[in-house]
């Protein structure tokens, strides 16, 4: 399992088109808007390959200009 903090850039993504993105193997929740930034959204995912595939998804998404990975690591028990 991978955990991730992303932060979404674009003018006028909508929170609500984020929420509805369907992410197959990666779970997210949208925070909220990061004044100035972007939308930010904590995510969980099966494997780093399935956290990559959800990046690349959202970077499709109508109004995103940018993904950035805020933090990213292993959940808690799990092997480096």
């Amino acid at each position: 399992m991978m955990l991730s903090v992303v932060l979404i850039e674009g003018q006028k993504v909508s929170e609500e088109t984020l929420r509805s993105v369907s992410l197959e193997n990666a779970k997210h929740l949208v925070v909220g808007q990061a004044y100035g930034f972007g939308v930010l959204l904590p995510m969980a995912a099966t494997s780093a390959a399935d956290l990559s595939e959800a990046l690349r998804t959202l970077a499709h998404v109508p109004g995103v200009t940018g993904v950035l990975t805020l933090a990213l690591r292993p959940a808690q028990g799990e092997r480096r």
